[in-house]
Order: C-alpha cells, then structure tokens, then sequence
C-alpha cells in the first residue's frame, strides 16, 4: 500500500509540473511555438541540463573542497555553485534554438526558458523523491510539497529569466548586446535560484534554531512574488505584441495585403477564434499564422536597426506572398 501511495504521489507531482508547462505554452497566444520543439527543450533539461548540470557541480565542489572545509563546501555547493552551474547547464539549450527562427521576442525566449527549466526540475524532484522514501511518509510527503509547488518554480523562472533577455535582443542591433543582457539575464537568474537554495540551506542548519521556520515561509513568499512579476512581465510582452502585430497588419492592409478588417481582428486571439470572419475556402490557422509572422518581421526589421535587413526583406516579401496565396486559395 505504501508503495501505491509513493507512486501515485511522485506521478501527481510530475503531472503537475507538464501542467506548469501546457499553461505557459498556452498563455504565448499570438503565435504559439512548436510544441514538439518546446518538448525537446523540456527533454533537454531533464537529461542534458541535469546531468551536466551534476557533472559541473562536482568538480566544482571538489575544487573547492581542496581549499576549505567539508561543512562550508555544502553551503557554497548549494548557494553558489549549484545555481550557477545549472543555470548554465539549461540555458545552454538556446544554442541550437538561436540557429532556428523559432525565438522572436522576449515571449518566445521565456516559453523556452521555462522549459528547460521545468525539464530539469521534473527528473531533479525524481531523484529527491526516491531518496526521501527513506526518511519516512511524512518527510516524503513534505518534499514532494515543497518541490512540486515551489523549486520546480524556481528552476522555471529562473531559466525563463535567462531566456526573456536572450528573446529580447535576438533581433537588436549592435554586438554588444550579447554581451550585456543575456549576461545580466543570467546574473539575475543566478541570484534568484541561490535565494531560494540559501534559505532551503538555512532552514535546515540546527544553528538557526526557531528561525528555520521562518526561512521556509520567506522562501515560499519569495517564490509567489517572483511567480507573479513573472506572469506580469509575460503579460506586458504580450500586449507589446498585440500593439505590433495591429499596427503593422493595419499597415498591410492600407496597402493591400489583407482586408482591414482582417487586420482588426487578426491581433485579438478572442476575435480571431470566431468562425464569422473568414470566408470558408481560406484555411484559418495558416492564415492567421503567415499573417502574424508578417506583423513579427516587420518589427524585426525595424528593432535590428539595419542589420539583417535584407534577410527580414526576404522573408517579409515570401510571407506577403503566403498571406496573399492562402487567402485566395480554394
């Protein structure tokens, strides 16, 4: 029986943390990412950011541990090392993904960030889960809680921290920009996974005595406050989204491309789920999709200050041309 308890405990928890997944991938509204590709991201967390993430740690810890003593390497591996290593380790997915053009803008760089970071707490909160059968039902149970509700967060805001800085200056202008935001980015993930693992540590030194409590408390505030700025944050990117995508399809439509009243309706994903709208021999989703692209390119073209310009020109003419098409298709 207390095996089937276990079982079921560990599966709610992992269900919860894809449910975490599915809500942030559904909120990117306007122009949803590839869900296979943001499978592949959440994969890459769980086994390439975990297991690099625990072979950086190690040798970390072990460097360390040649100059100090064991008692302080615990609290430095927990603190510092292990943020900064595994902040690393999960955002190294934005390597392969810069090479696509998947990551548009600061929304598309958070969905992925919040992937990996969701990844890598699913196969991380496994491990603990397994090692605190141990220590009884009641100290597994407690685990389970605090990982599923609050580190799995953690691991997710941080990493979609990291991934709104890249999304932002994905398509700027200027070389320093790579060096300045997606480092900033990276700094301000690393402090917020280190917070978190600081009081974890803390509320669990018998030095502290009465105040443990009150850690664990501060760190679950923490992690709400840093939720919501988060999904505020995601909201003001979406609304700096809609305003884009309905001026520039205005634009399309003063010169042609689309109906204006396409244009109206295109940037509101409540409007634009009508079935009224479109005559019935142009397919919706497409539709939808090379129009909104359209909308993201041209802001592209016009926040890259002239770099890149004639691959945005190119890729403006073939999504004008595939508007047109599927409007007139039959």
């Amino acid at each position: 029986m207390e095996i089937v308890v276990v079982l079921a405990a560990v599966s709610l928890a992992t269900f919860v943390v894809v449910c975490y997944l599915l809500f942030i991938w559904w909120l990117d509204r306007y122009e949803r990412e590839p869900f296979w590709l943001v499978v592949l991201t959440f994969i890459w967390g769980a086994v390439g950011g975990t297991c690099l993430g625990v072979l950086f740690s190690v040798i970390l810890a072990e460097t360390v541990g040649l100059f100090v003593a064991a008692d302080i390497v615990e609290i430095v591996g927990a603190v510092v090392i292990a943020p900064l290593t595994e902040e690393f380790t999960k955002g190294l997915i934005f390597l392969p993904l810069l090479l696509t053009k998947h990551i548009d803008n600061e929304t598309d760089g958070l969905i992925y960030g919040a992937a990996a970071g969701l990844g890598f707490a699913a196969l991380e909160n496994l491990i603990y889960f397994v090692n605190a059968v141990e220590d009884g039902m009641a100290a597994f149970f407690t685990i389970v809680v605090i990982r599923t509700l609050f580190t799995a967060l953690v691991h997710c805001i941080s990493s979609a921290i990291l991934g709104m800085s890249i999304g932002w200056v994905r398509h700027r202008s200027g070389a320093a920009r790579w060096a300045i935001f997606p480092l900033l980015g990276f700094m301000l993930a690393v402090l917020n996974h280190a917070i978190w693992n600081a009081l974890a540590t803390f509320s669990q030194m018998t030095g502290f005595g009465d105040a443990q409590p009150l850690f664990v408390l501060l760190g679950m505030l923490l992690v709400i406050a840093a939720s919501f700025m988060m999904f505020l944050l995601t909201q003001l990117s979406l609304k700096r989204e809609h305003d884009f995508i309905r001026r520039y399809l205005r634009s399309e439509a003063e010169a042609g491309t689309i109906p204006m009243a396409h244009a109206e309706i295109i940037p509101y994903w409540t409007r634009r789920r009508r079935s009224d709208w479109l005559a019935p021999h142009i397919p919706k989703e497409p539709y939808i999709k090379a129009a909104t692209l359209l909308a993201f390119r041209r802001h592209q073209l016009e926040i890259a200050g002239g770099e890149r310009r004639a691959s945005y020109l190119a890729d403006i003419a073939a999504l004008r041309q595939e508007v047109q098409r599927l409007a007139g298709a039959r």
